[in-house]
This record gives structure tokens, C-alpha cells and sequence, in this order.
């Protein structure tokens, strides 16, 4: 059978007039947004999946895990939140700009040492430590524990002291009312120092003062 072709045939071409409004009648959804058109739960399946496959992996087999395997617990974000008490008469005498001080310098000791942590000073003598790697947070304590002057480090309600210490340096209790007393501590405020108006003396000369 044979068939013949038109060479000269020119095939139809189409051109899209308005592609939002095919999208529409096609009802795909938006596909600008690939989450409208997905369930929920899935969506946070996903994300959680995400973040745990961006987490990095602990080595239950490391020296720092069979040292202490409670430094590696830490909530759903995989952040963990450590809280160092420094001695309170070291509080006292430095006060906030001493422990804003310390916190710079530690966070540049351990980012010497290959370890990023956020650090911050909270009130006088007290310093939040932000983790977001498991593996350096038994070389975190381990630091902090080495450092002069530190009362305690606190990690998920659980302290630990320097120097064989079991107990803190003074009760939780005086503390806090010691620290409430420090200039510089989160939720006080600040009085402004005014200084007095010194007074200037003005010499008036009226129309009948005499010059010599």
C-alpha cells in the first residue's frame, strides 16, 4: 500500500493565549506553591526529614560520648542551650561589662579551638552558651569547666562543677538576690546619673556704669 505524502504540508502551530487561565481550567493547583495542594502532615514529615538529615551525626563511639553521653541530649531542634554561673564575687567585681567581656573571649577561644557556639552574657556573672553540634558539646563543658572563676555549668537541668565540686559555691537563693542587686541585670532598669546645672554668673552693666 502505498501513500502518499504532501511535502508541502505545513503543520498547525499553537500559541498559549493566557497560561494562568489554562492552569486554572486544567485545576493543578498553583505551581508557584508546590505546599497548597499537599497535606499538612506531610509537609511536616518533610521538613522533619529535612532537618534531620542536615543535623550532623553522633559518634556513639567517640571518647567524647562514652565520656559523658547526657552533654549529647538536646531537644526536637537539635539545639542545645548550656547556662554558666561565674563565682559571685567575681559577678560583683566585673559586673555585666566584665561578663560581656568574658563571653567575646571565649567565643573566640573555642573558634580558635575549631568550635563555633553562639555565646552570650544574660546578667552579671551569667552566660548562655547556643550549640547546634552534639559533637562539641562535651568539648564545650569541658572548656568551660577549665576556665577560673566559674561556679557552674548547667545543661538540660543537670549542673556539673569544676574542680571535683558537688555542690554550688553559695545556695541558689543568695544568688538570686545578690544578682537582683547588680547593676546591668536583664529587666532592671537603669536610672540616668543627672548631673546638677551648674549656674553661670552673668554681669550686668546698666546706662549709668562707668568705664575707665
Amino acid at each position: 500500500m502505498l501513500v502518499l505524502v504532501d511535502a508541502s504540508y505545513i503543520p498547525p502551530r499553537y500559541h498559549i493565549v493566557d497560561a494562568k487561565a489554562d492552569i486554572r481550567d486544567l485545576d493543578v493547583g498553583d505551581v508557584d506553591d508546590v505546599e497548597v495542594d499537599v497535606p499538612k502532615p506531610f509537609i511536616d514529615h518533610m521538613k522533619e526529614v529535612k532537618e534531620q538529615r542536615s543535623r550532623p551525626k553522633i559518634d556513639f563511639n567517640s571518647e567524647a560520648f562514652r565520656a559523658d553521653p547526657t552533654s549529647f541530649a538536646s531537644g526536637g531542634s537539635g539545639v542545645n542551650m548550656a547556662f554558666v554561673s561565674m563565682d559571685l564575687k567575681w559577678a560583683e567585681e566585673h559586673g555585666k561589662h566584665g561578663t560581656t567581656d568574658l563571653a567575646r573571649r571565649w567565643t573566640s577561644l573555642l573558634e580558635n579551638g575549631g568550635i563555633k557556639a553562639q555565646i552570650y552574657d544574660t546578667d552579671p556573672g551569667s552566660i548562655l552558651i547556643v550549640n547546634q553540634n552534639p559533637m562539641n558539646q562535651y568539648k564545650i563543658k569541658q572548656f568551660v569547666l577549665e576556665q577560673p572563676d566559674v561556679d557552674y555549668y548547667e545543661l538540660s537541668q543537670k549542673r556539673d562543677y569544676p574542680n571535683g565540686r558537688t555542690s554550688p559555691l553559695v545556695p541558689d537563693d543568695v544568688r538570686r538576690q545578690r544578682t537582683a542587686e547588680m547593676p546591668g541585670r536583664l529587666g532592671k532598669r537603669e536610672e540616668p546619673v543627672r548631673k546638677p546645672a551648674q549656674g553661670r554668673t552673668v554681669a550686668k552693666t546698666g546706662k549709668g556704669s562707668k568705664s575707665s
